[in-house]
């Protein structure tokens, strides 16, 4: 089951920083908005994302990803690992959709 999100995000990979805009995600994975073809399936990345928890704060979350495929208007991620604190963070993803009335 995939959830719509639009949301900043960044992915790390091999030192560098690529910004983009998230699509959807589910537990499998993330579909993100990227014209740049610069990742190959298989690369290893690690997003970097901000969720606000209320009007002043907002927390910092990270999550192992890996490319699973790239067409020419985006790209799609598989999650590495699904450990508590990954789980945990895709938790508070579709907390925040449903507080921003995506679904």
């Amino acid at each position: 089951m995939r959830s719509p999100l639009k949301l900043p995000i960044t992915i790390e990979f091999e030192g560098r920083e690529i910004y983009c805009t998230t699509r959807d995600f589910g537990l499998g994975g993330i579909s993100l908005e990227l014209d740049n073809t610069l990742l190959i399936p298989g690369s290893e990345t690690k997003l970097v994302f901000s969720l606000h928890q209320d009007n002043t704060r907002s927390k910092r979350h990270t999550l192992d990803a890996q490319v699973a495929y790239t067409k020419h208007d985006g790209i799609g991620l598989s999650f590495s690992q699904l450990d508590k604190v990954s789980f945990d963070t895709l938790h508070a993803l579709l907390k925040f959709t449903k507080k921003q009335n995506l679904h």
